[in-house]
């Protein structure tokens, strides 16, 4: 009887489903971004209602040449007063405008390191085991995309040049909004603080963060000879993959 040969004794290999979490949020990050882009109509609105109310008050209270006049500004009393209520009204419907777009960026960047993490470690997921798995596992995100690449004998990156450089910021943001420390400045009306921008609550910067996040894993693609993820240069709506478990 003939024998059976070896590779038709070994057992097939499984389809299992898997969840693409660095696809899923990087896809959340990118509708949040687009979200926020959304909300500054609301804000412009607002904004201008505060601006012409603001001018009008400008016009009773100050000298033509832009100086504040006391004395006009009591002639003007009776004016100024439900001015002066409009305007505490309006300042207060601005802060709400601005509201979702906060939400939505502060989304982008802690969804966009999310994604860059959970890449990183699918990667090295599948090439590292047991205590190499373990002792990476505890690497900061930065080390982490330092170090595998280097461990697969690649090139890696140079934390002096992009796409390092917008990926160190996004981080340093993504930590300022997480560990969060209280932020003051003087009420300046109208407008919103400016310590906004450090905390990366703008529109730029949530582009930025996104765009970090891509450019590092496409080069890390490219250094190993792959194409990119399809997802991200198109908006997913199924984060299922199949993968072989031999």
């Amino acid at each position: 009887m003939a024998s059976i040969p070896e590779d038709a004794r070994q057992t097939p290999p499984t389809m299992m489903s898997v969840l693409a979490v660095d696809a899923l949020y990087y896809n959340a990050a990118r509708d949040a971004q687009q979200e926020a882009g959304n909300c500054t109509r609301h804000i412009d609105r607002a904004e201008g209602r505060v601006n012409s109310l603001q001018r009008r008050i400008d016009a009773l209270s100050h000298s033509p040449d832009g100086e504040e006049d006391t004395q006009l500004a009591w002639k003007n009393y009776s004016k100024l007063e439900p001015l002066y209520i409009q305007i505490e009204g309006a300042e207060y419907n601005l802060g709400e405008a601005y509201g979702p777009m906060l939400q939505h960026l502060a989304t982008v960047h802690i969804l966009s390191a999310a994604s860059a993490e959970a890449h990183i470690n699918i990667r090295a997921q599948a090439s590292l085991h047991g205590r190499d798995w373990d002792a990476f596992e505890r690497l900061s995100i930065d080390a982490k995309w330092l170090f595998f690449p280097k461990l697969l004998g690649l090139v890696g990156f140079d934390p002096g040049v992009q796409p390092f450089q917008g990926f160190d910021s996004l981080l340093k943001i993504r930590n300022r909004l997480v560990h969060y420390r209280v932020h003051k400045e003087p009420w300046d009306s109208p407008g919103v603080p400016e310590f906004l921008g450090v905390l990366g609550l703008n529109l730029e910067l949530g582009l930025r963060s996104l765009n970090a996040v891509r450019g590092m894993i496409a080069e890390l693609a490219r250094q190993l000879k792959e194409d990119a993820p399809h997802w991200l240069d198109r908006p997913q709506a199924n984060f299922f993959e199949i993968s072989l478990d031999k």
